[in-house]
């Protein structure tokens, strides 16, 4: 989840950096080797190398692309720290470096679900709450008065909670915030006084549809234990 904002970010500020090289000259402001360019460089070697795994082209902007090239061509010393940072970025694939992290070396291999049609708008559904990140729609089969479920739009991986990652953080987040504004609204059959939020995780916990989902239960008193 994080990670695509995150590449978002990086090549906004790479299209900044962009519009600052200047057109003649070997490095980013000329003739002469700059901090920008010595800083910089290690930088870029890394984005070239790991944007393909997180399915991002690995071509840069216009004129740092032809930067970058130039110095590797033109200056040994560019050139050495391109081959040392490469070696150790190959090293570190080879010894799966990356296979924990998500997009890099994990994927979401899971099948889709009924949530992916209600969320392309293949299946109607009783929407509550809609925006670019969580959906939150009515349960076909209330266990309670009111019974909403809070589900990510992007599963990213998140067919359990078990499967929970630093990377969920902000959409778990978000997912309880939108969980609880919906617990307050009486129209929807919650009394105001609270609500039972679940999550479902596996055989053992219930779970049915591979897709991580929040069920918010209200419009009575909860008992203890819940089943």
């Amino acid at each position: 989840y994080d990670a695509f904002k995150g590449n978002y970010e990086l090549k906004r500020q790479l299209d900044i950096i962009d519009e600052l090289v200047e057109d003649e000259g070997l490095y980013l402001t000329g003739d002469d080797v700059s901090l920008g360019d010595v800083s910089l460089f290690p930088t870029i070697i890394f984005v070239k190398f790991m944007f393909p795994k997180f399915g991002e082209s690995a071509l840069l902007p216009a004129k740092l692309e032809k930067w970058y090239n130039k110095v590797i061509e033109n200056d040994a010393d560019f050139a050495k720290v391109h081959n040392e940072i490469l070696t150790a970025l190959h090293k570190w694939s080879d010894g799966g470096r990356w296979d924990s992290i998500w997009m890099a070396g994990l994927r979401d291999e899971e099948n889709e679900t009924i949530f992916n049609k209600i969320i392309n708008g293949d299946i109607p559904a009783s929407v509550v709450y809609d925006d670019e990140d969580v959906l939150a729609f009515k349960d076909i089969a209330p266990a309670a008065p009111a019974h909403v479920l809070v589900i990510p739009k992007d599963r990213a991986n998140l067919s359990s909670l078990r499967k929970a990652s630093k990377d969920h953080i902000e959409i778990l987040g978000k997912m309880l915030m939108v969980a609880g504004d919906i617990a307050k609204d009486k129209t929807l059959g919650f009394t105001g006084n609270g609500a039972r939020l679940v999550i479902n995780d596996g055989a053992d916990g219930g779970q049915e549809v591979p897709h991580l989902h929040m069920h918010i239960l209200g419009g009575r008193k909860m008992e203890w234990p819940p089943g």
